[in-house]
């Protein structure tokens, strides 16, 4: 069941709204964590590719920049969007707690008659 609440901006319900912040709280938390073991997860080699000829000269090639598989960028992807989805859901969540304790506490301007 909901729980109905009066308050000074009339009745309203607060199960909703916390049922989309704990969700939004929870799938950026799968999400980053999802992420977080695709990046710390080492892929499985190649087997296959050149292996039986000599290098052309002592050098290696090393291409500029840092090259990642696609397994790494969609685990970079997934952390990032999970970190703010997390974000998000945290903020909506002190955003509802605030607006909660303000229409419990009286307006400290008034005289109470």
């Amino acid at each position: 069941m909901s729980e109905t609440r009066v308050g000074q901006g009339g009745v309203f319900n607060s199960e909703p709204s916390r049922r989309v912040s704990v969700s939004m709280v929870v799938l950026g938390t799968v999400a980053a964590v999802i992420g977080l073991v695709l990046l710390l997860v080492p892929s499985d080699q190649a087997s296959f590719g050149w292996f039986a000829y000599a290098p052309l000269s002592n050098t290696t090639f090393s291409p500029i920049g840092l090259q990642l598989s696609p397994r790494s960028q969609i685990g970079i992807v997934l952390f990032i969007v999970g970190l703010a989805v997390l974000a998000f859901g945290a903020g909506w969540m002190l955003g509802q707690r605030q607006a909660a304790s303000q229409r419990r506490l009286p307006d400290p301007g008034s005289s109470g008659n």
